[in-house]
């Protein structure tokens, strides 16, 4: 099964050619959006592509059925780095919009969370020449901008989620590698990014997905030990980061998500072994409820990356299936939660390679996004890819 992250380094991810043109530049916009399976909620829209090469869209986050922000990486089309990619959509197209790049080397997005239509931050990192380093972005409202990060020791620092709950407090989170893997939080104040102390279960573990009830009840979650070997919940108090107890699961799991209604109703989705995984918090324990898996585990693996809650009746995950017996075929695979039962819900797939989706948000009234890549062909190029729904 894949390890943690689900949402993979680019640099780790792609076999292929270096980039050779910009397709679509900073500030140019895509065309308007098309379905693309018919009978299905959902409608691919059409989103930029800053590279001929690689594209990938890891986070997605909305303000407003027209204010949506998705970010991830690509491949630069002077050299073989990796570079940020910033999307926004106005409500009527997508749009790449010009994002910092700390060096001449990677720079990769993972997270993002969107407090206002001038109160934006982004998460990743950046390749210092022999390690990874935190790499966080602001949007003020008319440019994306670095912001000063900690890391902890001189191994690889990543982040991988972020959320904002006002402009003077936000949480990002990863994990911070020196020998072993330990799960890093940082907190923003209004003035400044500080590391908060957080535990390490089994002597490792990584934070991928942090989101917030309040100021004193913020979750995170991710897996302990070496990547997959058990789902991790940890949680902010107000004055300081403790595991919670969740349920005990045979062989290997992983959360790589977490989204929050109220302080009794939080949703966590990953995967367990070749089978999704969802977990909800009742305001006094967690307990797993049963998940549908579109592929059948005899054929490959079923994962969910997203998660988001509107209400206890309205939940959306998302993810993809691979299949081992059509060459590792990833399709895209979106799920809701009514209140009684998880559900699967067609979703398109784009072309005859790859689709899979790593996000998933929603502003409410309905309106749902995801996002993630599609690959043109097996060894074709990786392009952006996003999903929205009216009917959620």
């Amino acid at each position: 099964m894949h390890t943690l992250p689900r949402v993979r380094a680019a640099r780790d991810f792609l076999v292929g050619v270096a980039a050779v043109a910009l397709v679509f530049g900073a500030g140019s916009a895509a065309a308007a959006p098309r379905a693309e399976l018919a009978g299905s909620i959902w409608t691919i829209q059409r989103t930029p592509n800053r590279s001929q090469d690689f594209n990938e869209l890891r986070a997605i986050a909305t303000n407003s059925a027209s204010d949506a922000w998705a970010v991830g990486t690509f491949r630069g089309p002077s050299s073989s780095a990796f570079k940020t990619l910033i999307e926004h959509f106005d409500g009527t197209a997508w749009r790449a919009v010009q994002s910092p790049n700390v060096g001449t080397s990677y720079n990769e997005l993972n997270g993002v969370a969107v407090d206002s239509s001038t109160d934006a931050w982004a998460v990743g990192f950046e390749f210092a020449g022999s390690a990874d380093r935190t790499l966080v972005e602001r949007w003020n409202g008319t440019t994306w901008s670095v912001v000063a990060s900690p890391n902890m020791g001189s191994g690889s620092n990543d982040l991988r989620g972020v959320a904002a709950i006002s402009p003077t407090d936000a949480w990002a989170v990863g994990q911070s590698v020196d020998g072993n893997a330990s799960p890093l939080a940082e907190h923003w104040d209004g003035t400044a990014w500080t590391v908060v102390p957080t535990p390490t279960p089994l002597g490792r573990g990584t934070l991928t997905s942090v989101a917030a009830a309040s100021t004193n009840d913020v979750w995170a979650v991710g897996a302990a030990g070496d990547g997959d070997d058990a789902a991790l919940v940890e949680h902010w108090s107000g004055s300081v980061w403790s595991i919670v107890t969740t349920p005990a699961i045979f062989g290997d799991a992983l959360l790589s998500s977490v989204s929050v209604a109220s302080a009794s109703d939080v949703w966590a989705v990953g995967s367990q072994g070749s089978q999704t995984l969802t977990e909800h918090w009742n305001g006094g324990a967690w307990s797993i409820v049963a998940s549908p898996n579109p592929l059948p585990t005899t054929k490959g693996n079923n994962f969910l990356t997203g998660v988001s809650v509107l209400s206890s009746t309205d939940v959306w995950a998302v993810g993809s299936t691979l299949d081992f017996t059509l060459g590792e075929l990833e399709q895209t695979v979106t799920l809701h939660w009514d209140g009684a039962v998880w559900s699967v819900v067609s979703s398109p797939n784009k072309g005859t390679g790859s689709n899979l989706l790593q996000s998933v948000d929603s502003p409410g009234a309905g309106v749902v996004f995801a996002a993630g890549t599609l690959r043109q062909g097996f060894a074709g190029t990786n392009r952006t890819l996003v999903m929205q729904t009216t009917q959620g």
